[in-house]
């Protein structure tokens, strides 16, 4: 890579050639041989001495205590040595040689010690012991025919091997046909080599430069990854190997600098996602999925990890504008499994765990619930002495009980029961306090879900063909009861060379889910009394266990019957032809078909079913398809590189709903959903939509001496949902490198790859439904007379100018390389601009419409990203590598809808755009910032003359009053307080590989900087509706606890004009991910005809650092402030092949 550098390589070439030096050529091996166990940090000597004392043990055992007390490991063949010999051995402080002496004095064998290895072996022995198999010799040479002495050479799974002479030569005996050679050698990449019924294989090894060859997928084609021009980021899947991973998204979150997502809280799991923050207000900001080089249309649920063989995230619109109007939120491109040329490999795999919440937010129990309810109406009426609402048996000193009675006009005579009825409790609530009967509708509703997965694949293949099908099926519990989510998967990929021109293949997969659940509500379960009933006394469910509002928690899990499933079939069927001049015409039809079933019974023991049942039956089915043709031609010319890419695509969707419905079922409901027929009001709606669309792409990659790269693309889309004025519109692009590194110039010792970069491109948005640009019609029933008839009317107006929502991204990145690639650093600066957003513009209600579909508005959305990729140890015995992520995202809306007003700001009048109030968005401000009071604290004791000036006293929250007016008003006291999305996000993972057969991992994750809403500090101690009701347990203000950051239980918020919101951090650390991996040794699953066999546990979400209040500060939903627990999971799993 450097001038130097081929000097040195050239002045090596020389002496190595000579064969006059072959001294030289030994000693030259030597000294680089003990440089590179230098860097590796490891010095391997014979003079280390040991000390041993077993009697009758055999040679196995002695040889494994050698192994375990020094940095030496022992290969030989166990048919010719015999191990299994026992044998008494006493020697003190005796360096390795002699030990072994001692251990073979007598007998046949000898040894021979290289580094760390010590080779085992017999003389003399005879052939006819090993008659059934054979010997295979031979020479293993580097990429230039020099030989490598050294080299180790051991039959896979086994001990037995050798390692190769100073000319590279090597013979091992006893090799059965079907065996496999693994080659291995500091510096070069290991290879295995199938025997059959060779007798003599030569090997080339190849140096080992870390993520120099890696090929990463870049949308229609591969490149390799030291000659991208774009962001691009290809994840590691097989580290994840050894995790329990339910869903393809687990191997995403945080692990790829600036893909954001928020994990799922139910059982089914996954997560939703985001490359580079959001782009547009209305639209879709999901990034595209492209399957094997097909354009995803289906859920990710459906794509099993376990078959995922590789994953490439295109970041910058150069690299996803082949996508075109479908890529202005990025690109996921995934490579499923194919078989290998070979046996059969069957692989199996299972995991079992259980999930349960990261962390425990309860309601409060049946003792704080007594001291909660004292201090709501201690607090809702504070004329009363405190003493009022104490239990009689526990009131303070100098109030008398005769005192405490003669504060109620007519007291009860039951003192407990009068003391009850001041705290509002409810008589089913005082029957029960008195028998002592409770009910803890937490340990109810929340508890240990079970997951399990269990996977099967067969691969294998021949030249010409390869063959990959497998299978899976998941069933998750969640924490929240009646949670359940399961799964059954299959997958075929099938290639065949027909000839030396023609390559035919199928990609297929199809996936059954049952999402058929029906979840006790959480929500309820806060607000219910530990002292309510959850039955009646005839064992049925009492809708109100309270006597009062509040419905069980449990009465649609009991009262509603469901089931949906959805079932989809997805295919790439495909053809390669290879013409003339490295001309390749590919062909590929990709139908997809989705059919849905979601029926629903609510029956009278619910609300919803009212006095006879409803039901309801909805089935969908969608079919959608995309035809590629596709052109490609890679040529080499002296200096130069080209690789051309043309494409023209065509694609047709299409969906059919239908819903019916009934109610009030004749004579009972005992059918539910498979009885509509029985019901008296009877109901139908259907639904149909089609859209089509067409595109066309060229691209070109051009390299010119390897050091100055160029990518430039141009893509043509139309789409049918467009007006009819501008159904197409072009996505251009351009990318350049350069590898400074390879210049004559550069010249850092340490330095192996620099390469700078820099992106230009253009990508649109589409997703605004099929048809957003057209008039739609509508109907409604309306009486003429007596009799009912249907009406028709025009609900939207049509917009035929309406254009594509388009982003244009600019990017500049650096790849860096040091030590030989053992440290790699990457880094992106980006910047977005999205115009012609496609958003909902509002009409005055004199045209008769709501609204139409219109492009307004401008969005900006830059960043920077940042990947360091370490491996910090290497060597047989251990490794450690690193991985850590860093990303940041700033975004803001820079025009909306054109409307403008004049406000004085400082004293002066500034014309400014009208912001959108409803929604929360402003010109110049972050699509999440937060628009709130900014609270000051709480009013305290003493300030009571200053807090009733806004009708408010101590305990309700302090706000700001911007304007000093002594009223709060939202558009003038209302101020930009925090952001809703993270400002800084970090992933950092660590693997480690060590004591030969253990792995282990962990990931650290943190979201930084933003706030949450936490509605939980509002409304707490109900009002007159809702007074019985309980609350999660955390602290709330009072006098005898006046803290500033909760307020008091009974708020007033209604003087607080636009509403309040009480805001909280959100930052958080979690440790997302451990695991630790053991492989059985390979001498041990051989006896069992096993290739691999390794069994792991995995925990997912273990703790987490956050000030955050509530449930796991991840689980907030940003759009109402509503939480649900995030599982954490425990795994065992097991892995095995064949």
């Amino acid at each position: 890579m450097k001038k130097n550098g081929y000097q040195l390589i050239a002045l090596f070439k020389v002496l190595w050639q000579s064969k006059g030096l072959k001294v030289m050529r030994l000693v030259l091996f030597a000294l680089i041989f003990s440089a590179t166990q230098m860097l590796a940090v490891n010095t391997y000597s014979q003079n280390t001495p040991l000390t041993l004392d077993l009697k009758n043990t055999s040679i196995k055992n002695i040889l494994g205590t050698i192994q375990d007390n020094s940095e030496f490991y022992f290969i030989y063949d166990a048919s010719l040595v015999d191990v299994q010999k026992e044998i008494t051995i006493k020697v003190k402080n005796k360096l390795i040689p002699e030990i072994l002496d001692e251990i073979f004095r007598g007998s046949n064998v000898v040894y021979r010690i290289t580094d760390r290895q010590i080779a085992l072996t017999a003389l003399n022995y005879s052939a006819s012991n090993i008659q059934q198999n054979k010997t295979v010799s031979g020479k293993v040479t580097d990429m230039g025919s020099q030989p490598l002495p050294g080299v180790t050479v051991v039959l896979k799974g086994t001990t037995q091997g050798t390692i190769t002479t100073a000319d590279g030569d090597y013979s091992l005996s006893n090799v059965p046909e079907n065996a496999t050679l693994v080659f291995s050698f500091v510096g070069m990449k290991a290879q295995e080599v199938v025997v059959g019924n060779r007798v003599r294989i030569d090997i080339k090894m190849e140096e080992e430069t870390i993520g120099l060859e890696e090929v990463v997928a870049v949308g229609y084609g591969t490149v390799k990854k030291v000659d991208l021009t774009g962001s691009v980021e290809k994840v590691n899947t097989d580290i994840y190997k050894n995790q329990s991973m339910t869903q393809l998204t687990d191997m995403l979150n945080g692990t790829v600098a600036g893909f954001n997502t928020i994990q799922g809280t139910s059982a089914k799991g996954g997560s939703s996602i985001e490359i580079r923050g959001a782009n547009s207000l209305n639209a879709s900001t999901e990034p595209m999925v492209v399957l094997d080089g097909a354009i995803y249309n289906g859920s990710i649920s459906d794509i099993n990890p376990v078959d995922v063989e590789s994953i490439d995230i295109l970041k910058d619109a150069s690299s996803a504008a082949v996508f075109g109007a479908r890529a202005a939120s990025g690109v996921i491109l995934i490579t499923t499994s194919k078989g290998k040329t070979g046996k059969p490999t069957i692989n199996f795999s299972s995991q079992v765990g259980i999930a349960k919440p990261t962390n425990d937010f309860r309601p409060n129990d049946k003792d704080k619930y007594i001291t909660w309810r004292q201090d709501v109406m201690r607090q809702r009426n504070p004329n009363k002495p405190l003493w009022y609402y104490n239990n009689p048996t526990s009131l303070p000193d100098g109030v008398s009980l005769e005192q405490w009675r003669n504060e109620s006009a007519n007291p009860n005579d039951d003192n407990t029961r009068e003391w009850l009825s001041r705290l509002t409790f409810y008589p089913v609530e005082v029957e029960n306090y008195l028998n002592g009967n409770s009910v803890d509708w937490y340990s109810k509703v929340i508890g240990t879900g079970v997951r399990q997965k269990y996977d099967l694949s067969v691969g294998g293949g021949t030249e010409n063909l390869s063959y990959y099908w497998s299978f899976d099926y998941q069933n998750n519990e969640g924490i929240i009861k009646g949670d359940d989510f399961s799964t059954f998967r299959t997958r075929l990929n099938f290639d065949f060379d027909i000839n030396d021109w023609l390559n035919v293949g199928i990609n297929s997969q199809f996936a059954d889910r049952d999402e058929s659940t029906v979840t006790a509500n959480m929500g309820q379960m806060y607000i219910m009394s530990p002292y309510g009933s959850m039955y009646e006394e005839d064992g049925s469910l009492k809708w109100y266990p309270n006597d009062f509002a509040v419905l069980n928690p449990f009465m649609n899990y009991y009262g509603q019957d469901r089931l949906r499933k959805i079932n989809s079939l997805f295919a790439n069927m495909y053809a390669n032809i290879s013409f003339p001049l490295g001309i390749n015409y590919k062909i590929s039809f990709q139908p997809r078909y989705e059919f849905l079933k979601d029926y629903n019974f609510y029956s009278t023991e619910t609300i919803t079913g009212g006095a006879g049942g409803s039901a309801s039956r909805i089935e969908s089915f969608s079919f959608n398809w995309i035809l590629d043709h596709i052109i490609s031609w890679k040529k080499e010319l002296g200096m130069h590189s080209f690789d051309l890419t043309l494409l023209y695509s065509a694609e047709q969707n299409k969906y059919w709903e239908s819903t019916l419905g009934n109610e009030i079922f004749v004579p009972n409901e005992k059918l539910g959903f498979g009885g509509l027929q029985f019901g008296t009001n009877p109901s139908v709606e259907s639904l149909d939509a089609e859209s089509t669309g067409d595109a066309a792409m060229a691209r070109m990659n051009y390299i010119l001496n390897n050091k100055y790269l160029l990518t430039a693309s141009i893509r043509r889309d139309g789409y049918s949902a467009f007006g009819k004025e501008n159904p197409r519109a072009y996505f251009p692009a351009v990318a350049l490198g350069w590898k400074i590194s390879e210049e004559d110039f550069f010249d850092f010792e340490n330095v192996y790859q620099l390469k700078l970069r820099a992106s230009w491109g253009t990508n649109g948005n589409r997703e605004i439904g099929s048809y957003a640009a057209l008039a739609q019609l509508n109907s409604t029933l309306y009486y003429n007379g007596s009799n009912v008839q249907v009406g028709v009317f025009n609900e939207s107006l049509a917009n035929y100018g309406l254009v594509w929502e388009k982003t244009e991204s600019l990017n500049f990145g650096f790849d860096l390389g040091l030590y030989n690639n053992r440290l790699t650093l990457t880094g992106d600066f980006y910047k977005m601009n999205t115009k012609d957003l496609l958003m909902d513009r509002l009409l005055p209600e004199i045209t008769g419409y709501e609204s139409v579909t219109s492009n307004l508005g401008e969005l900006e959305n830059k960043g920077f990203e940042l990947t360091l990729n370490s491996v910090n140890i290497k060597n047989e015995q251990f490794s450690w590598q690193t991985n850590l992520v860093f990303s940041l995202n700033r975004n803001k809306i820079v025009r909306l809808f054109g409307d403008y007003e004049e406000v004085e700001i400082d004293g002066k009048v500034v014309k400014r755009e009208v912001p959108d109030y409803s929604n929360e968005w402003f010109p110049g401000h972050a699509i999440d910032h937060i628009w709130n009071y900014k609270i000051q604290g709480v009013w305290q004791l003493g300030e009571e003359e200053a807090a009733a000036v806004y009708g408010l006293r101590p305990g309700d929250w302090k706000a700001q009053d911007v304007d000093d007016n002594d009223k709060y008003e939202a558009i003038q006291d209302k101020q930009f307080i925090g952001y809703k999305e993270p400002r800084y996000r970090v992933g950092m993972r660590n693997d480690f590989s060590f004591l030969k057969n253990w792995t282990a991992s962990f990931f650290f994750r943190a979201d930084l900087g933003h706030m949450g809403q936490f509605t939980d500090a509002l409304r707490r101690g109900g009002n007159d509706t809702y007074d019985r009701r309980n609350y999660a347990d955390y602290p709330y203000w009072s006098a005898e606890n006046p803290t500033n950051e909760w307020g008091r239980l009974t708020l007033n918020e209604n003087v607080f004009g636009g509403g309040l919101m009480i805001y909280k951090p959100r930052t958080f650390v979690r440790l997302q991910d451990l695991s630790v991996a053991y492989s059985i040794p390979g001498n041990i699953i051989k006896r069992y005809h096993m290739d691999n066999m390794s069994v792991y546990f995995s925990a997912h979400n273990l703790f987490y650092f956050s000030k955050w209040p509530g449930w796991d500060p991840e689980s907030l939903n940003k759009s109402n402030g509503s939480q649900t627990p995030m599982p954490k999971t425990f795994t065992l799993g097991l892995r095995l092949t064949l």
